[in-house]
């Protein structure tokens, strides 16, 4: 029996036993610019806990809240990180790093969040955003030369994010299918970076994500766990997604 939380609930145990599950967190939102002629970073994926190698517990009969994490809100400087996913106090998933605010100056010129992912940085300094743990995201992008035209791709849970060139943003890093893990007959692709604005070019969509834009608001991330996309300019970044949590009975306490 799979259970599928796409908001807070409760989880009620009538008989203890054994659990699979599998938990992402919130995405982080994009950013933009403070100033209007540089470019902000793109968010980063939540946390995928539970899909590279099966994630068993044993929960005793009881009621165990499952909260799921909201994605992070883009914002018209620097985005908001991801919430974290938990069932109860037993075991949760990190949000997504937000997307950086990209400044008038290089003093200003912000790294993305930490988070499962890393968001996208707005900076040329050579530094990305980390990761809370390899094992469940990848860091985000950076931008590149000297100029303020582009700005890191959010990491994903399959990739990191790219890193921005010239006047393109870098791409998104990639999301993962978890169809097989939930028994779904087509792709469900979760937990992508967003793509970082661009001048000329917003970074390209990975697998799963949401491309940066180039003016306007950012794309908002569609899929679960996966980050909002950044933009040139004084928009406001999109949006990140919101978690899930997945809940398989394995075996019955005798």
């Amino acid at each position: 029996t799979l259970l599928t939380c796409s908001s807070d609930d409760n989880l009620v145990v009538a008989k203890g036993g054994l659990f699979d599950v599998m938990l992402v967190g919130g995405g982080g939102g994009g950013g933009a610019s403070n100033g209007g002629t540089v470019s902000g970073g793109g968010g980063g994926a939540g946390a995928l806990v539970g899909f590279a190698s099966t994630t068993t517990i044993y929960l005793a009969a009881g009621t165990y809240a499952i909260d799921v994490g909201a994605g992070g809100a883009g914002s018209i400087e620097y985005g908001v990180n991801g919430a974290a996913s938990y069932i109860g106090s037993i075991i949760s998933a990190c949000g997504g790093g937000a997307g950086a605010m990209g400044g008038l100056d290089a003093q200003n010129r912000m790294l993305g969040g930490n988070g499962g992912s890393g968001g996208g940085s707005a900076t040329f300094v050579g530094v990305g955003s980390k990761t809370v743990d390899d094992t469940f995201g990848n860091n985000g992008g950076i931008a590149s030369g000297t100029n303020t035209t582009n700005a890191g791709g959010g990491g994903g849970y399959a990739s990191a994010g790219g890193t921005g060139s010239g006047t393109t943003g870098g791409s998104g890093g990639n999301g993962v299918d978890i169809a097989a893990w939930i028994g779904a007959g087509s792709a469900d692709n979760v937990a992508a970076g967003g793509g970082g604005g661009g001048s000329v070019t917003g970074g390209a969509a990975g697998t799963g994500g949401v491309a940066g834009k180039t003016s306007g608001n950012g794309n908002n991330a569609s899929t679960e766990g996966s980050g909002g996309g950044g933009v040139h300019g004084r928009g406001t970044g999109g949006h990140g997604g919101n978690g899930k949590v997945w809940v398989r009975l394995k075996e019955s306490a005798k």
